[in-house]
């Protein structure tokens, strides 16, 4: 089991929504905290809901230089990284063809190499000392491809294969992997995507009460805990996940459906 207490902990995506939630327990769990985003005046806000001493790292995931430096520094303060959790993310819903092409290598940037440019900046070191935890961020919609997603939904799948990946080299290492899948979370960035959705993508997020962040958190910080591969927050997602050969085509229709009684471009 990994335990937390006396860890240094490393969170991407940490100045809010699941990173920061994560961060947040992971602190009362007695572990040393670094939190990584983009804004510095967030990050000082983010830190200061934790108390105690937090690293802080203003960087942008897509660039693996400045991030692999961010995280030196972060370690030359801290400590070497012992549990990675990478949750930098983004989500801009819309109608496929409606989408700027930039927005599918923008997705892909964030969510997708994000995630390998911090894994690649620790593991090393967790392979020299032959322990360490390193959990990525999928979601549910990295289980089934969602109306009104195209952009993202195909970054989680890459992320769900990254995770299959990492665990199969890293087993013989003393590595722990897990992979999240998030359903429907409220956070700041679950409110931005609100703001975009098609008509279908709303009707279909209506059947779905968000869970919290906290709750997403206390999940995440359970499967580091367990050594859990895939790591769920609620039974759907974990239903569908182990049997989506024999669940998605009717889930997948029952979504058709839905969609279908809004309309296209209602």
């Amino acid at each position: 089991m990994t335990k937390l207490a006396g860890a240094h902990v490393i969170v991407t995506g940490g100045s809010e929504g699941i990173g920061l939630a994560t961060a947040q327990l992971a602190a009362r769990r007695g572990a040393t905290v670094s939190l990584i985003a983009r804004r510095p005046d967030v990050l000082a806000e983010a830190a200061a809901s934790i108390g105690g001493p937090v690293g802080t790292a203003a960087a942008d995931v897509t660039d693996a230089a400045a991030l692999a430096t961010a995280i030196d520094g972060l370690v030359a303060a801290q400590g070497p990284c012992d549990v990675l959790v990478c949750c930098a993310g983004y989500a801009l819903p819309g109608y496929f063809d409606d989408l700027p092409v930039e927005e599918f290598d923008r997705h892909m940037q964030v969510n997708y190499l994000g995630a390998v440019h911090a894994v690649r900046a620790v593991l090393p070191s967790m392979r020299a000392r032959r322990r360490g935890h390193v959990i990525v961020t999928s979601s549910t919609a990295g289980i089934i491809g969602v109306f009104g997603y195209g952009a993202y939904s195909p970054t989680k799948f890459a992320i769900r294969g990254l995770a299959e990946v990492l665990r199969a080299e890293t087993v013989g290492d003393g590595i722990g992997v897990g992979v999240v899948y998030p359903p429907d979370t409220k956070t700041p960035g679950f409110d931005r995507e609100n703001r975009t959705k098609p008509p279908e993508t709303v009707a279909l997020s209506g059947t779905i009460t968000p869970i919290s962040a906290e709750r997403m958190a206390e999940r995440i910080v359970a499967g580091i805990e367990r050594n859990r591969f895939q790591i769920f927050a609620d039974p759907t997602s974990a239903i569908l996940a182990r049997t989506s050969g024999l669940v998605g085509p009717l889930l997948r229709r029952q979504l058709d459906r839905t969609a279908g009684r809004v309309g296209r471009r209602a």
